[in-house]
């Protein structure tokens, strides 16, 4: 994103009978319309947008104002949050509903923009310069002016997401049952190596 045209529009071509662009009527009015049924939503604002963007299902809307505050707009409930200040970068992950956004030095990630509240917050040392989704595995990547890093995301939770929204619930289920079976893998591995550090340290003591 960044420095993107939002008088470019935006389209949505993931369902054949799905397709949507988002584009600004003026400097303060996104369109949104549906390129099948030639239905249209508008939303207003009060400043200058110079962003926008919707997800691939062409029902959540995320805009930018030059406050750089951050906005998602539900097109179905036309419904409006307001999601972060100082934000100097956003994107959808591609083909979810994840966002990924940046707020001066954290990189902040909803796997769930549904509950906006719920965000996960991480300090970075750079500024975001993309998201690469590939071979099942998704990365924000951070450029650090001497290189740049790359953030890996959690595939499994942006998995879970996506199945909820298309109400796939047995895959939904066996995502979150492999989740836990890992979580539980990782606690026992880490009360293993305790267990082991505090034996060894009996030892050493004796």
């Amino acid at each position: 994103m960044g420095d993107d045209n939002p008088d470019t529009p935006r389209v949505d071509e993931e369902e054949g009978q799905n397709k949507k662009i988002a584009y600004l009527l003026d400097q303060q009015t996104v369109c949104v319309k549906n390129m099948v049924t030639q239905a249209s939503t508008t939303v207003n604002h009060d400043v200058k947008i110079d962003f926008v963007e919707l997800n691939s299902r062409g029902n959540l809307l995320l805009f930018r104002d030059k406050r750089r505050i951050l906005h998602l707009y539900d097109v179905e409930t036309q419904t409006r949050t307001a999601l972060l200040n100082y934000c100097s970068y956003v994107q959808w992950v591609p083909a979810s509903d994840v966002v990924v956004a940046q707020n001066r030095n954290s990189m902040c990630v909803w796997y769930n923009i549904h509950a906006p509240d719920q965000v996960m917050v991480r300090e970075i040392k750079g500024d975001i310069d993309g998201i690469l989704r590939a071979d099942g595995k998704t990365e924000v990547l951070v450029d650090e002016t001497v290189s740049v890093s790359s953030y890996v995301l959690v595939e499994e939770l942006i998995d879970f997401g996506t199945a909820i929204d298309d109400r796939d619930y047995v895959r939904a289920m066996k995502i979150l049952e492999g989740m836990e079976y890992t979580s539980q893998a990782e606690v026992s591995e880490r009360a293993g190596a305790e267990r082991n550090g505090r034996e060894s340290e009996q030892l050493s003591s004796n």
